[in-house]
């Protein structure tokens, strides 16, 4: 099974040519300092606390979902956590007491989804929705940007969504006459699509004749003729290796920001679903790169099914980790974007004989599955349409024989369109979703009134649902779909409003804010196999929080989102003060 490229290592991939010894040397240690998740406990030099932090209410998430007062740390691990009167006696000459009065104190978020290598593309032309109203406002900015490109430069944008930006979808046409001397590419924000004008297809050596790629397509009219529009990640490849692309040390300090960003969004740590899908190995020691400059977050992700021989021949295991980098299992996709009208669906799009389309064959699913169960890997395969989600549990429940995936925590990556009948048999599988909560926000409109119809729409992320049937959910931001932004994901959750228009997409599939926190928490942190380090505020493990300027349960559940982040704290230190 082939992933080729996925579309979320676009700003890595050009870079990455003709440096991998460069990067390979950098990630030289990862091995040699690896230990088991079962490493040892750090020892206490002395019965006090470094730090004791008091605080009007600290969610500590456990089990009984207990709320106390009084945390202290030791060593970066958490020694006691309870009532104010109980735990001040461990304070001695040299601890420090801070006292954040009404702040709220919560473990900190986890982004159980991301992407390291969308880094790549932080210097790309935005388009998207979120700074560009309109297809005519992105046309003038392409437009803008022709009229000051140097010679031997290419226009690269990101984030377009012609699913909820009004006006005329892009054509090759269009990027013609926006420019018609500089080469252009612009990405889709879902990833899975792209466009190019005539200078960069000739550039690429893509002509009418080409053909498509295995899964990948070359947009072409009735005729024949390319239509400039690019759909799944290896029709991107030709343009990948002749785009211009920004260095290895520019790269590391682009990852380094976005790391930045989400400490400053309450993060303490982040969890990349594709680690290795450009260059397997050299792709681990640019991630090891940043994390060697000390970071405020930590750092897990899975593994590219694309590169699992090669994760065979470097002896990597399920487990295996250093102090703050982890893999925690093996990523693999089975269709598209549903807003870019590739997710695999059981009946066809609103207007329109298509269902989307499967990646790759069921039985490709199926052995991969099997292959990676037998070997011990936690699995997390991508599937948007209901019909790949159908695909993908027809594919567990064969390529497991039925043992379930409880013990390994087996997960589906956005699992967007799910219905009650799959959610039981997740449930028997020992399967969990992992919700991309902003298609709710964001796209719900779309889905509802251009995408999928009103019933259908109303499947979209079903968190209520998917908590009723047993099963454990986390919220992702999918970065860069999303910003990564946990309470946003929470204030998405409860809420489930529509940015576009107003109004509410299923009420019924709405969730508490606690239940909301924990699905930003200790089951994000579960899910990612995380959660014997972090997750919940608990003894024996990091002293990982995030304190918040109001507490989530009491404000406007519209507001959630709008709440200060005070600071952020890594191992007991304060790492990020708003």
């Amino acid at each position: 099974m082939c992933n080729a490229c996925d579309a979320k290592f676009l700003g890595v991939m050009r870079s990455l040519q003709g440096r991998r010894d460069v990067l390979r040397g950098l990630g030289s240690g990862f091995l040699a300092t690896a230990v088991s998740a079962a490493g040892a406990a750090r020892a206490a030099p002395s019965r006090h606390a470094d730090t004791i932090l008091l605080a009007r209410r600290i969610y500590t998430m456990d089990r009984q979902n207990r709320i106390v007062d009084t945390l202290a740390v030791r060593g970066g691990r958490i020694i006691a956590v309870g009532r104010r009167s109980d735990i001040i006696g461990l304070k001695g000459p040299a601890t420090k007491v801070v006292d954040l009065g009404d702040y709220t104190v919560l473990p900190g978020f986890v982004d159980p989804h991301m992407h390291s290598n969308f880094a790549g593309l932080r210097p790309w032309l935005d388009l998207g929705p979120f700074t560009t109203a309109t297809m005519d406002d992105a046309r003038r900015k392409i437009r803008e940007a022709a009229s000051q490109a140097s010679p031997g430069t290419w226009i690269q944008g990101k984030m377009l969504d012609p699913s909820i930006m009004p006006g005329r979808p892009l054509t090759r046409e269009d990027l013609d006459s926006l420019s018609p001397d500089t080469p252009v590419f612009i990405l889709e924000s879902n990833g899975h699509n792209a466009y190019a004008n005539s200078k960069a297809l000739d550039l690429a050596g893509v002509t009418r004749d080409t053909p498509d790629p295995p899964q990948g397509r070359f947009g072409r009219d009735t005729a024949g003729a390319l239509t400039g529009r690019l759909e799944e990640p290896p029709a991107f490849q030709p343009f990948i290796r002749v785009m211009t692309a920004p260095s290895s040390s520019e790269l590391i300090g682009f990852l380094r920001a976005d790391l930045d960003d989400a400490s400053a969004k309450g993060c303490t740590a982040l969890h990349d679903c594709g680690i290795g899908g450009l260059f397997a190995e050299a792709d681990i020691a640019l991630i090891e790169a940043v994390m060697r400059g000390d970071p405020g977050v930590r750092y897990a992700g899975q593994l590219v099914s694309t590169h699992y021989a090669k994760w065979q021949s470097m002896g990597l295991k399920p487990g295996l980790h250093s102090e703050r980098l982890s893999f925690s299992g093996i990523k693999a996709w089975s269709d598209g974007s549903n807003q870019g009208l590739t997710g695999y669906q059981r009946l066809p799009y609103l207007n329109s004989t298509s269902r989307g389309a499967l990646n790759y064959e069921p039985k490709e699913i199926e052995d991969l599955i099997a292959t990676l169960h037998a070997d011990g890997w936690p699995i997390g395969i991508h599937a948007n349409g209901d019909a790949a989600i159908d695909v993908v549990l027809d594919a567990f429940e064969k390529g497991t024989r039925g043992e379930g995936g409880h013990v390994l925590r087996h997960r589906i990556e956005h699992c967007s369109i799910l219905h009650d009948d799959q959610i039981a048999r997740m449930k028997t599988l020992g399967l969990s979703p992992s919700f991309l909560i902003g298609h709710v926000h964001y796209w719900g409109r779309a889905f509802r009134d251009r995408l999928l119809g009103p019933d259908r729409a109303n499947r979209l992320d079903p968190c209520r649902s998917a908590l009723s049937g047993g099963l454990r959910i986390s919220l992702h931001s999918d970065y860069n779909v999303t910003p990564i932004d946990p309470l946003r994901c929470i204030e998405n959750a409860v809420v489930r409003d529509m940015n576009e228009g107003g109004g509410i997409l299923n009420p019924a599939e709405c969730i508490s804010t606690l239940e909301a926190m924990k699905a930003v928490t200790i089951d994000a942190a579960w899910q990612c196999h995380l959660d014997d380090t972090c997750g919940s505020l608990e003894v024996g493990k990091s002293a990982d929080l995030v304190v918040l300027e109001r507490d989530p349960t009491e404000v406007a559940a519209d507001t959630i989102r709008t709440i200060r982040i005070h600071s952020t704290w890594l191992d007991g230190q304060q790492r990020f003060t708003g």
